[in-house]
């Protein structure tokens, strides 16, 4: 666990630098929360759960491109016959490309995103004394609707996450709504 931390805050902070050099940027922070989706193998050992992020986004003037970085923490629980027995965390940052789509109303602001990092995949089942843990690289796409103006926005989005753990693939979605402020 300690190793995802430290990989996280070198994607933020690298993330971070590269975005700095970038003169008069503006950033806009965001908190949300939502439903956590399994897909694939993931779905069929595990219930739909639930997650929240934080995120700092840095826009770039003038242009319809910017840089996110995000981390998200998450938990589902097992399905039978393993009911009640356990679990699965999601812990991980994410840097992505943000686009903000051109639309002539101006309290919409549809976007779509892609990005990569690294998660953490905890899975624990207490009464078979199984307790393991692994970091990989994980990638995202998707798309959100940001709405409001001045310094605070509504946002909701949907992401298609995939880590790539060992011998297959851990796939889920998140559904995220939250709110952004800052300038």
């Amino acid at each position: 666990m300690n190793r995802v931390l430290q990989l996280a805050i070198a994607v933020t902070v690298a993330s971070v630098a590269s975005v700095a050099t970038v003169a008069a940027q503006s950033v806009r922070f965001g908190v949300g929360g939502g439903l956590t989706s399994p897909l694939s193998d993931y779905k069929d050992r595990d219930k739909t759960g639930w997650h929240v992020l934080a995120s700092a986004e840095f826009g770039i003037p003038l242009a319809p491109v910017g840089i996110r970085v995000d981390g998200l923490y998450g938990q589902t629980k097992h399905q039978a016959p393993l009911d009640n027995d356990g679990n699965t965390k999601l812990m991980g940052a994410l840097a992505s490309l943000v686009w903000k789509i051109p639309v002539s109303a101006p309290l919409l602001k549809p976007y779509v995103l892609a990005g990569g990092g690294f998660y953490n995949v905890k899975i624990t089942i207490p009464s078979q004394t199984v307790d393991t843990s692994q970091s990989k690289f994980a990638y995202a796409l998707g798309a959100g609707l940001n709405v409001g103006v001045g310094a605070l926005h509504l946002f909701a989005e949907g992401r298609y996450v995939s880590i790539q753990t060992s011998g297959t693939s851990t796939k889920f979605i998140p559904v995220t709504v939250g709110l952004q402020f800052g300038m």
